[in-house]
Order: C-alpha cells, then structure tokens, then sequence
C-alpha cells in the first residue's frame, strides 16, 4: 500500500508539471500516431506522437510518459536517383495527461536507408568477369575479366533498382527527438 501512495504522490504532482526548466539539447523518446511518408506526405502536414518515457531535468519528472506531442512535418524530400526520402519533423506543444498544454520546440529528421547494394554489385560483376574470361579464351582472359568486372559493374549500377528508397515512418514507431530550446515549466 504505501508503494501505491508513494506513486500516487509523485504522479499526482507530475500531472500539473514540475516547475523548472528542461535544458536545450535533450533527448527525448516517443511513439509515433501518425504515419509519414516521404512519397505522399506534404509539408505542413500534422502528426501526433506520445512520449514512452518521461522527460527528465535534475533527477526530477518534468513531463510525464503518455504526454501528447503535437507537431507538422516540416521538410521532406521525395527519393530520386540520388537521393534517399527524407523528412524532418517538428513539435510545437505539448499536451499533458491532465490536459494543459505546454509549449516547445522539439524536433528530428529522418533519412531512409540507403539500399544494399553491395551483393548485387558483387554478382553482376563476377558474372560478367566470369562471361569476360570465357569469351576471351586464353590469349585475352586477363583482358576478358578486367572487361566484363568492368561491364557487371556498370550493369548493376543501372539496374532499375537505382531508385533511392523513399520514408516511411509507421504509426506506432518508435522515434527520438531532441529538444531545440530550453522547456520551462512554471508551477501552479
């Protein structure tokens, strides 16, 4: 029973936030109720994540878990040939478990991973070596490979999977943002 009061206390205190202030530069965790993605999302559009832990400031609670972050996508950049889709959110307010709201700037950009293309290339390469030395013969095999290594090479990297892989962040994922400017929480 009194572990329950001790939470009860504590938690009853965090719901109206802790006065003070959370420096610039934390980081800060959250799950994601909204999907972005780098092919059809536009700039401005809103996006809502909760955070999964609380934000801390001199070993005290000053946002609780389940606090709402409200925000809007930024910047975004569509994958091209050369370019991987990127995205760049923003949080302006949060909105605590007990309804107020607090402003803040906190925000993070993502990049799509860039495509493994280390086995393609290995594989069209040591065909084209091997097809290279076979055409060659004997007089010209060192030839041969040196040309067809060269040609796989060049046949991979224009395979029609040399389109850069475009975002997309799920409903429910998982993201780290960082706070661009000191939090201050004034007490009630």
């Amino acid at each position: 029973m009194r572990l329950f009061i001790a939470i009860f206390f504590s938690t009853s205190g965090l719901l109206f936030g802790q006065p003070g202030s959370v420096p610039a530069g934390t980081m800060v965790q959250a799950k994601l109720e909204t999907s972005v993605k780098t092919a059809s999302s536009e700039v401005g559009d809103a996006v809502v994540a909760v955070l999964t832990k609380p934000v801390l400031a001199a070993d005290r609670i000053m946002v609780p878990g389940g606090s709402r972050l409200h925000g809007r996508v930024e910047t975004i950049q569509h994958a091209t040939r050369t370019n991987e889709g990127r995205v760049r959110l923003v949080f302006r307010e949060i909105q605590l478990p007990d309804g107020k709201r607090v402003s803040t700037w906190m925000t993070n950009s993502f990049v799509a991973p860039s495509p493994k293309r280390t086995a393609r290339y290995v594989v069209y390469m040591g065909l084209g070596a091997a097809a290279g030395a076979a055409i060659g013969g004997k007089t010209a095999r060192v030839a041969g490979v040196i040309g067809g290594t060269l040609a796989g090479f060049v046949i991979a990297g224009n395979r029609n999977g040399s389109m850069l892989r475009d975002l997309t962040l799920k409903e429910g994922q998982q993201i780290r943002l960082q706070l661009g400017e000191d939090l201050s929480l004034a007490g009630e």
